[in-house]
Formats: C-alpha cells, structure tokens, sequence
C-alpha cells in the first residue's frame, strides 16, 4: 500500500460523538449585547466566528457569556460566564485589557483573523431529516495545547454537567431511515 502525507495524523476517537479539528477563523464580528435566536436575553459579551475548514462552506462559531455582576448594584465584578471569551482572546494571542464599557477592543477583533485553533464539535441531537446535530463547544484550544488537552477539559466540564446538551445516547440509536422502514413494514401487515 502507497501511503499519502495529505492527512499527517490519524482520525482520532475522543469519546462517543466527540470530534476535534483545526480551524482557521476567516472572520470575526463583536455580538455582545446582540439577541440570538438560542436565547432569551442578549450575552454580554461576545464574538462570532466565521471559519474556514477546508470545505466548500463556513461554519460560525459562536464563543459568548455574561459578566459575574453585584447582585445589588448590578456592577460587573468578574467574568461570570463570559470567561469562555476571555479564554478564547487570550489563546488565540491578545494580551490586554477589555475597551471602555467592557467593549471588545477592535484591534482585540483583527488580530484574530488568519489564527488557527482547535474546536471540539459534540453530538447535541437529530434533526428533521434523522442526520445527527453537532454543536461547537465554546472552548477552544490552541494547536500546540493539542487536541488532548481540549477533550480532558470537555470531559472535566461534563462531570460538572456542562454542557446540558451532549447526547451521546442517541449513536446508539437505530438510524431514522431503519426506524421508519420498521415501522412502515408492520403497519401494513394484517393480523
């Protein structure tokens, strides 16, 4: 067997519907305090990433939280969940501090175009069609942190049941197409 060098590495199996990959971020844009159509109120703070991944398409990313606050005065007093974009700024190489208002600073924003970073992508569910739903956990890794050290942080949050929508459960799951033939199959028969 001729062996290639197109893929250096092996397909690796990080645990049940788990997939890491390289991404390179195409794009970013700033969507703190925008509404998404996942949630009721707007995030803090926030990026959206748009990716390049060696396919004819571009997958988002969406990477957000919101600020720890005083539960009197409502102040910011930490990153609460926002950490996630405190952690994504600082892997993928911004040192600094955030702009006034705790705003993203632009030059933040365009120093992350062209960076290479790791994504987890999780089974979450099934869609219309019975195709598995993945989403992007909104932690990354850097390449040289490698994807291992990615996957014990996935598994660590896991056991602090974060996040709520990892279903590995439905892998073992007949496919929709089988489901529907069984059915099919039975209801037409006569008793």
């Amino acid at each position: 067997m001729t062996l290639s060098c197109n893929k250096p590495y092996t397909k690796r199996n990080y645990g049940p519907g788990i997939y890491i990959n390289e991404a390179i971020i195409a794009n970013v844009e700033d969507i703190s305090g925008q509404s998404l159509p996942f949630i009721e109120q707007p995030f803090d703070i926030g990026i959206k990433l748009t990716l390049e991944i060696g396919k004819d398409f571009h997958p988002e990313m969406i990477i957000a939280g919101n600020f720890k606050r005083d539960p009197e005065s409502g102040e910011i007093i930490g990153w609460g969940s926002g950490f996630t974009v405190q952690e994504a700024l600082t892997r993928l190489g911004y040192s600094g501090v955030l702009a006034e208002g705790n705003r993203i600073p632009t030059e933040a924003l365009e120093s992350l175009i062209g960076k290479t970073f790791l994504r987890l992508s999780y089974v979450s569910g099934t869609r219309d069609n019975g195709k598995f739903r993945y989403t992007d956990w909104n932690q990354i890794a850097t390449v040289e942190e490698g994807a291992d050290s990615l996957a014990s942080r996935f598994k660590r949050s896991l056991t602090k049941g974060y996040p709520r929508n990892y279903h590995p459960d439905l892998l073992d799951m007949p496919p929709l197409e089988e489901v529907t033939a069984t059915a099919t199959v039975s209801d037409d028969e006569s008793f």
